[in-house]
């Protein structure tokens, strides 16, 4: 990024001059701080995928023609690029292990980030961060 700045701007790069910093941007600077130098924060994943089944598959039990999955993960590697590979869907000719199956890929997928302060400075600048609220909401995601 710095290398970015000064082949684009033509100057170096000094983060105590640069004025667009909101509480946001204050936190994910805080964060690879801490995940850099300091105790890593927990990070837990809520994600939620929606499946529409094909109009010539019937499945009993499901008279809409789709369904929703919802499951719980965590980040572990805090240099991972992608959410990890997981959950797989198959529609599947016949039981068994040589049917032939076709991976039925989600329509839509939804991820909800918790972050679980380790200490009290964790949880204050989560709290400054987020968005207006409701106090239920923090107190819910913010566990400590």
């Amino acid at each position: 990024m710095r290398k970015d700045y000064s082949r684009l701007v033509g100057g170096k790069w000094e983060a105590s001059l640069f004025s667009g910093w909101s509480p946001s941007t204050e936190l994910l600077k805080y964060l690879r701080n801490q995940d850099q130098h300091g105790h890593q924060v927990f990070i837990t994943v809520r994600e939620t995928q929606h499946y529409t089944l094909p109009p010539d598959v019937v499945v009993p039990g499901f008279p809409a023609g789709s369904f929703v999955v919802h499951g719980t993960w965590n980040i572990t590697d805090h240099t991972m690029t992608a959410p990890p590979e997981g959950l797989e869907v198959c529609l599947s000719d016949s039981p068994g292990p040589n049917s032939s199956k076709q991976v039925l890929p989600p329509q839509k997928v939804e991820r909800q980030y918790v972050l679980l302060p380790r200490n009290d400075e964790d949880k204050r600048r989560f709290e400054a961060a987020m968005p207006p609220m409701s106090t239920s909401w923090r107190t819910a995601h913010l566990r400590h």
